[in-house]
């Protein structure tokens, strides 16, 4: 039976076109039922084929019904910047006002609210909000000694900027602790990579060897600034050589037996004589 029905699939039969008056035959083809089926699978696939190119690669998609155009999606997305810049301006001018009035209550005067309603003689009509029990609890806390928020114990502001660059690329793990502890801070490499590199352009002053094999660099740089390498186990510099700002003047490891990850830089940075902490002009 799957025989049979197989040279059914690949019998070709004739297809032929006559002339109606005379019975001659115009055109003809022999085809099974199975090519037939595949000529048109192919010419289906073809077709398909056709769409996607002319969809990908032109403006096809533009002219089908129900499809949006081109410049009604760029409508679209303009419309929605426009949305969200609005709502960008409404959430500052809310901070805004917000500040206004915490400044205004801390300066000791009352806030005011402005109204909208229009009369005959001003446009605007300023109603004088009265103090409240937040308000006095906002001042206190602001003002006073022991609260949290209190501005009597608000830090400092940074003068100074990042304005060298690492020594290395690492990470910290001893912080500037002067005079308490020390005037150094250390750095361990976390990529692997233990070069050591000028924070900024400056001069060799000094190469010191220690009893332990490793070696310390000292740089003087412009405005009394000196910073200062230690635990170097190569020096690729010497004495008086002027370098720029990211040369590798040395590498961590070197001494037998001591690899990238065991190393640590020890660092300093010092201006005019006294030592600085060098987190406060390096960004690590």
């Amino acid at each position: 039976m799957n025989n049979g029905f197989w040279n059914y699939l690949t019998t070709k039969r004739q297809i032929a076109m006559r002339d109606r008056s005379g019975d001659e035959l115009d055109w003809k083809i022999n085809i099974s039922p199975l090519g037939l089926g595949a000529v048109i699978v192919s010419g289906f696939m073809v077709l398909v084929t056709i769409m996607l190119v002319l969809m990908a690669y032109t403006s096809v998609l533009d002219v089908l019904p129900g499809y949006r155009t081109k410049s009604e999606r760029m409508t679209d997305e303009l419309t929605e910047n426009i949305m969200r810049i609005d709502a960008m301006e409404r959430t500052m001018s809310d901070s805004l006002k917000y500040n206004e009035v915490v400044t205004t209550i801390l300066l000791g005067s009352t806030p005011t609210l402005h109204s909208t309603v229009m009369t005959d003689t001003i446009r605007y009509d300023k109603s004088t909000i009265m103090p409240t029990r937040a308000d006095s609890l906002l001042r206190r806390a602001l003002e006073g000694t022991e609260s949290e928020y209190s501005l009597a114990n608000t830090k400092p502001l940074r003068t100074e900027a990042a304005m060298f660059s690492a020594p290395m690329r690492g990470s910290v793990t001893r912080s500037f602790d002067a005079p308490e502890s020390s005037y150094d801070m250390a750095i361990v490499s976390i990529t692997g990579d233990d070069s050591v590199m000028a924070v900024e352009n400056g001069t060799v002053l000094n190469i010191q060897p220690s009893a332990e094999g490793k070696s310390a660099i000292t740089m003087q740089h412009g405005e009394g600034y000196v910073s200062v390498y230690k635990q170097l186990g190569e020096v690729l510099v010497r004495k008086g050589q002027r370098v720029n700002a990211g040369t590798v003047i040395g590498r961590l490891s070197g001494v037998e037996g001591e690899t990238a990850q065991d190393a640590e830089l020890v660092f300093e940075l010092w201006r005019d004589g006294t030592a600085v902490d060098p987190e406060r002009y390096i960004l690590f």
